[in-house]
């Protein structure tokens, strides 16, 4: 009797330990299933990304005329980094402040020169009258450093 318990009790230790391995082997080869699903599907939706043009991402162009033109500004480059107006147009820019650091808007051809300086999460909407020459002129951020770090866009009047 106590040796029937006894292989009673193996039958269901072996049992319990041949479910549990069956149970790994499924969650290992579930796992790899999935893994080589995502290996596939990634760089697949990353393609289709790249080639649907994804979302504007640091340059393009903005503007077409005249009329209001929202530039982001952040840590430092301004969001298009170049911006279409007609010659001698009224341009009214919204400047976004998207970084940490004051940004302003500064462009030698253009009166007035200078927007004021916008703090870090506020907007500001700054009008100029843009040059009556066709041409690419650039503007910059006048902060100490930050045109030299790279914040500076390309004005194309047409």
């Amino acid at each position: 009797m106590v040796q029937e318990s006894l292989e009673r009790l193996l039958r269901s230790e072996e049992a319990r330990i041949m479910r549990r391995d069956a149970t790994e082997r499924l969650t290992r080869r579930g796992f790899m299933r999935r893994a080589g699903a995502v290996a596939i599907a990634v760089p697949a939706v990353s393609m289709l990304l790249a080639a649907c043009g994804g979302g504007g991402g640091g340059g393009g162009t903005s503007g077409g005329g005249g009329g209001k033109i929202t530039i982001e500004m952040s840590e430092y480059k301004y969001n298009p980094s170049t911006i279409t107006v007609s010659p001698g147009a009224s341009v009214t820019v919204t400047l976004k402040n998207a970084g940490t650091l004051q940004h302003d808007f500064h462009c030698d051809q253009i009166n007035p020169t200078t927007s004021s300086l916008v703090d870090p999460g506020k907007s500001l909407d700054f009008t100029f009258t843009a040059p009556s020459q066709a041409g690419t002129y650039d503007f910059w951020c006048t902060v100490p450093g930050h045109k030299e770090l790279g914040m500076v866009g390309k004005l194309e009047v047409k």
